[in-house]
């Protein structure tokens, strides 16, 4: 029985020859770019267990050492491509074989190897120290070019645009310029796209990259590119390449550098997750100070306010003695004088049947003045009917107010006996109507109704156009109540918002978002022509837009603008699209540069960038001075 053991699989054989390589066709198939199609074979000679080489491309190894056919012993290593194997058998498949000693070959692969082993260790230990992550990819370049003899090296970094440019150096410790016309992207990202290192003698003859153009343009020759990665994924890949010599890259080599990309890979984590402790570490310190400032600023202007509080507490409590009220209209925001002299001309007829035609534009809130009259009054424990008069369709008016045929419902008029009816928009009543509703209010006794009327504006315009009965006028406008327009009592729109904004979470059971101080400042400015009902739609808008903090930037347009009129912009500058990103751009990088007074190396964390990329979009807009 053969036993192989490669890349953590066991895989057994019951008879020698083993054929092995990239084909499906060999009895072991490996997924290694590296290898030929038909690598090599294990086979049992009259020597013993032999690994013969099939004419590979890269080669065969035995314990460090090239070969074409090897006898193998107990312990040794296999290395094709990039896969190490081992192979171990059955003392009765084949004869045993004295120990014998290494040849000069093997002798000076084990000295080469323990070599690069010494030069790891010293490598490592020297960017463990290294906290910035700039000199960290500097010193992984220096020491890999170090520990192959390349004559250059590049790292590239994942970004979510592609591969991005980090470092590119030579053999001497200097950076190189325009590093991205000197090396091949499509061997990177094979790379990193399979996770295992990519190893070519001759770049240019190697059919595996016969379609990138880069390598033939650039001439390459021996290349060695193995992938930077962490169990979270890539992070780059590191990429070595000797331009004049083939095969300058040895099998050990491999094994080596990919050890020391495997702890490169670690040490960039350790230093990114240390510099964003850091920067969490600043933002909080930042942001305590900031805290001190305001508990400082917030106890002066407590002292400085100490001696108004009394009075602001009354303005509060709404002044119900100094008014004269007797009744209760907490559900009606009067912050400003506009509504408190609302507020008192009721509080001095709610307690008679005085008729009241109520006065104002579309969503002043009518309907709540009535519901106030009604509840506060001692017609409280009968029906409040409200009648949207411009609602109900002309042909279907007589049957709504006065009722149908003998056995249906009553009308609205007959349901509203002995409480108060509230006739919404009156203007609207049909003038055939308007006398038989007449009669009905002037009806005597318990059935009496309480009318309460509403019209946007007076009525004496109808009234003299002939549109509307000067009795029945007569009759509603026993106290005559206007109401103020949103845009006049401003005062009013902080609490309303906030008494919106409180119901509309109460009703969805979710958190109420924190608000921005501009919004209010917005709000108060826009001229509201919807009056409440409009600032209502928009709070309720802004809760469906919020993402637990509520900004200027969600308000609608013309609530932003300040004008009711206002659309929303739907032209581009002359240069269209490609313009306004490059204004944008522009604008985002003096605005950042400027905010970290010119340090590059936070600018580019901030705006998601690596400090090469930086400064390309700064000399591209011509900014490289800030």
């Amino acid at each position: 029985m053969i036993r192989i053991l490669c890349n953590g699989s066991r895989h057994e054989f019951p008879a020698l020859p083993i054929t092995i390589g990239r084909d499906q066709d060999n009895d072991l198939q490996l997924e290694d770019v590296n290898l030929s199609r038909q690598h090599c074979r294990i086979l049992r000679t009259k020597e013993g267990i032999v690994v013969e080489d099939l004419h590979s491309s890269n080669g065969t190894f035995v314990n460090g050492a090239k070969t074409q056919r090897q006898v193998l012993s107990a312990g040794d290593t296999i290395l094709i491509g990039v896969t190490t194997i081992s192979v171990d058998w059955d003392a009765a498949t084949a004869p045993s074989q004295p120990k014998r000693r290494p040849d000069a070959a093997e002798a000076q692969a084990l000295a080469d190897e323990n070599r690069g082993l010494r030069r790891l260790i010293a490598v490592t230990r020297m960017i463990a120290s290294e906290e910035s992550e700039e000199n960290l990819l500097r010193r992984i370049v220096d020491s890999a070019v170090e520990l192959t003899g390349a004559t250059s090296g590049y790292l590239f970094l994942v970004t979510l645009h592609g591969l991005d440019f980090r470092v590119a150096r030579n053999a001497r410790g200097q950076d190189l310029e325009h590093p991205e016309d000197k090396i091949s992207r499509s061997i990177a990202r094979e790379a990193i796209e399979s996770g295992r290192p990519v190893v070519t003698e001759d770049a240019g003859g190697d059919s595996r990259f016969a379609s990138g153009q880069s390598v033939a343009l650039l001439g390459l020759h021996s290349v060695l590119c193995v992938p930077l990665k962490v169990p979270d994924g890539p992070l780059g890949a590191l990429y070595l390449e000797h331009g004049k010599i083939t095969s300058q890259f040895r099998a050990t080599d491999i094994p080596l550098v990919s050890a020391f990309a495997d702890f490169a890979a670690i040490a960039l984590a350790a230093a990114r997750n240390l510099a964003a402790l850091k920067a969490r570490e600043e933002q909080l310190r930042q942001s305590r100070a900031r805290i001190g400032r305001l508990n400082a600023r917030l106890k002066q202007l407590l002292r400085r306010q100490a001696q108004e509080l009394e009075g602001v507490r009354a303005d509060l409590a709404l002044s119900k003695h100094e008014l004269g009220m007797r009744y209760d209209y907490s559900a009606i925001v009067a912050e400003g004088p506009a509504m408190r002299g609302v507020l008192a001309l009721l509080d001095r007829i709610v307690e008679t049947d005085v008729p009241v035609l109520l006065i104002g534009e579309t969503g002043t809130g009518k309907e709540l003045i009535a519901r106030a009259l009604h509840h506060n009054g001692p017609r409280r424990s009968a029906p409040f009917v409200a009648v949207p008069c411009a609602s109900i369709p002309e042909a279907l008016f007589e049957a709504e107010l006065f009722g149908g045929a003998p056995g249906a419902a009553k009308g609205l008029l007959a349901q509203a006996a002995g409480g108060t009816l509230f006739l919404d928009d009156v203007q609207a009543i049909p003038l055939p109507l308007q006398g038989r509703v007449l009669e009905v209010l002037r009806k005597e006794g318990e059935g009496s109704i309480r009318p309460v009327a509403a019209a946007a504006e007076p009525l004496d315009e109808a009234v003299k156009t002939g549109k509307f009965l000067p009795e029945l006028h007569a009759r509603l406008a026993g106290a005559t109540c206007k109401l103020p327009p949103l845009r006049e009592r401003i005062e009013d729109i902080p609490v309303l918002f906030d008494q919106f904004l409180d119901a509309f979470c109460a009703e969805q059971e979710i958190e109420r978002p924190t608000l921005h101080p501009e919004v209010i400042d917005r709000l108060q400015a826009y001229p509201w022509p919807g009056n409440v009902r409009e600032l209502r739609l928009e709070v309720q808008r802004l809760l469906t837009l919020q993402k637990g903090h509520i900004t200027p930037d969600l308000l609608s347009h013309a609530v932003f603008s300040g004008d009711p009129g206002a659309a929303p912009p739907t032209t581009l500058p002359k240069g269209g699209l490609k313009e306004l990103v490059e204004n944008l751009e522009r604008r985002l990088l003096v605005d950042t540069m400027q905010r970290v007074k010119g340090n590059k190396t936070r600018a580019a964390a901030i705006l998601g960038l690596s400090r090469l990329g930086l400064r390309k979009k700064l000399d591209r807009y011509g900014l490289g001075e800030l």
